[in-house]
């Protein structure tokens, strides 16, 4: 017997699906939402996903059979960071419940993204009864220790919810112990939902093609970073290792994302390049759309994630879909593929040294996978295996048996 179609209220304040990836709030979060809602909808269930309304964007979109975006609309109408967003919780949850009187529509359950969807997914909770979970994407106790800052009151939401939420998710073994030793949540009260891969769009491409495409020459050596611009993802430090292999031009450095010229960041890592004299061998390119990007991984050799702490790392798992090694700090699910010696994945300390070490190694060939080896290991990694993922967490906390939130 098939089972009954869900009605998802899923959260994504801060950042739009549709937001410009590698710019300020819009990364890995923002790809997460929007595959699982379409996977949600292409299994039957209804999915609306409620963000904060820019300018002047519609109030709903549909993205996606059986997915729709919602955008909410506050006070503040202005420019904000997303950190300035959390004093109009209650403007959001209001908004929302709004939407869904005028619809007539309810919801089986809410599904918040980040500690800012989450203050407005708790209000929502109580308002429908609805059970809660939450996806937190990144936990201010790592932020910190990272020596990242986060806003005072942000550690103490982080905590509020894991108590009230019914379930949260998680999307790798990392991240679980995360929660338990940082926040002293129950393991019981953790799911494992990873991330996924598009496949599809994810794939080996002819190398010299994406060159050309790029401007790339035939006989460089290219390191690919993608992301937003922040001391926490450590492009800085991957210059800094550049510095350290060796002299060879042909070594080069491609850093995708940003907010463009304007962004403080990218001044401060121009500053970095020139002081080291790299100005040559390091192309800022700013961001760029999801379906351009497998090009950049194609045309790279390796893929560098010197993040200080990533809650999953999906960029690491798209560059591995495409066939490309990553020589990767100890973060998220790369080091779990890493601890089960998955072909492509050289895990370092994070230092410039070691990744300039997992360079070298890359780079005087004495570590080799073919690409079909290298997106072969990492095959379980679809959508199709989140949204079960999901469904499986959400059916869980709709059971009679699963009880209220602590």
């Amino acid at each position: 017997m098939p089972e009954a179609a869900l009605s998802i209220a899923m959260l994504s304040i801060h950042s739009s699906p549709l937001g410009r990836l590698g710019t300020r709030d819009t990364g890995g979060m923002s790809v997460y939402v929007r595959a699982l809602a379409r996977e949600l909808g292409r299994r039957g269930h209804r999915v609306d996903i409620f963000t904060r309304r820019q300018a002047d964007e519609p109030a709903m979109t549909r993205l996606d059979p059986g997915v729709r975006l919602i955008t909410l609309t506050i006070r503040q109408d202005g420019p904000l960071t997303k950190h300035e967003l959390y004093p109009y919780a209650s403007d959001f949850s209001s908004a929302a419940a709004s939407f869904a009187r005028q619809e007539n529509s309810g919801y089986d359950l809410i599904h918040s993204h980040y500690w800012l969807s989450g203050q407005v997914g708790r209000r929502l909770q109580q308002a429908w009864q609805r059970p809660h979970v939450i996806s937190f994407h990144t936990l201010a106790a790592l932020k910190a220790n990272s020596g990242s800052a986060a806003p005072a009151q942000r550690l103490a939401v982080e905590k509020a919810l894991v108590r009230e939420c019914n379930l949260l998710l998680a999307p790798c073994v990392t991240e679980k112990g995360n929660l338990v030793h940082h926040y002293g949540a129950q393991a019981a009260r953790i799911a494992m939902v990873p991330g996924g891969v598009d496949f599809d769009l994810f794939r080996p491409l002819d190398a010299a093609a994406a060159r050309r495409q790029l401007g790339i020459e035939p006989d460089a050596f290219l390191l690919l970073m993608i992301g937003r611009l922040t001391p926490l993802k450590g492009q800085a430090r991957v210059i800094d290792a550049l510095a350290q292999v060796d002299s060879d031009p042909r070594l080069q450095l491609m850093i995708v994302g940003g907010d463009g010229p304007r962004d403080p960041e990218l001044r401060r890592l121009q500053q970095r390049v020139d002081a080291a004299g790299l100005e040559r061998r390091v192309i800022f390119t700013g961001s760029v759309t999801q379906e351009a990007l497998p090009a950049h991984y194609a045309a790279a050799d390796v893929y560098v994630l010197a993040s200080q702490y990533e809650s999953f790392g999906l960029v690491g798992l798209e560059a591995l879909a495409c066939g490309r090694p990553v020589v990767t700090s100890p973060v998220g699910i790369m080091a779990s593929l890493a601890g089960e010696q998955r072909p492509g994945v050289i895990m370092t300390d994070g230092s410039p040294a070691g990744l300039a070490a997992g360079v070298a190694a890359l780079r005087e060939g004495t570590v080799a996978w073919s690409p079909e080896t290298i997106r072969d290991a990492v095959r379980d990694f679809s959508w199709e295996r989140a949204a079960e993922a999901a469904l499986s967490t959400y059916r869980r906390v709709l059971s009679p048996s699963h009880g209220p939130a602590n």
